[in-house]
């Protein structure tokens, strides 16, 4: 790319520069910048922002390596992360020469089984269904419980009731 301090103004050419070399993408020490992700087809650099906080916050990974030897692809079925996002993944395992030509295949065989592939899309539908299903379970519960204490409250209440009519202490 053309950076023409005379035309673009020097910060804007130092910043350009800045951000060229950064990383977008960081799995635990491996650093990968716009060029290296570009290398292998991949130009999301957003999705790699968000794969890099996650991997890094939430996971703690040591390195890309310890992302396809130890993490299970269900982990990363998460809201917040989609099906561009694992395309990133397996642009960084691609990058770094790990899992041969179909890295993510090999990624999900590795964890699910060479017979059991399905796709992104389907597990996070699943763990969605699943927490959809966890979500109306304590909620019932949550009634339940409420319907109860209520039912006490109520059979104490007509108790003391009773009790007061027949001592003859009502007005």
């Amino acid at each position: 790319m053309d950076l023409s301090a005379s035309i673009l103004g020097k910060s804007v050419v130092s910043y350009l520069r800045e951000r060229q070399a950064t990383a977008v993408l960081r799995i635990g020490r491996d650093l990968f910048d716009r060029a290296a992700l570009a290398g292998v087809q991949c130009f999301n650099f957003t999705a790699a922002a968000n794969l890099s906080k996650i991997l890094n916050t939430e996971m703690q990974v040591k390195d890309t390596r310890d992302v396809f030897d130890r993490v299970h692809p269900d982990t990363l079925a998460l809201p917040r992360l989609g099906a561009v996002s694992l395309a990133v993944l397996g642009a960084a395992f691609e990058a770094k020469g790990i899992g041969g030509g179909q890295p993510l295949l090999a990624w999900f065989q590795k964890h699910r089984g060479p017979t059991h592939v399905i796709t992104f899309a389907a597990l996070k539908q699943r763990d969605e269904r699943e927490r959809a299903q966890e979500h109306k379970a304590a909620k019932d519960r949550r009634s339940a419980r409420r319907d109860q204490a209520q039912e006490i409250r109520v059979n104490r209440f007509n108790k003391r009731q009773q009790g007061s009519v027949t001592d003859g202490t009502s007005k």
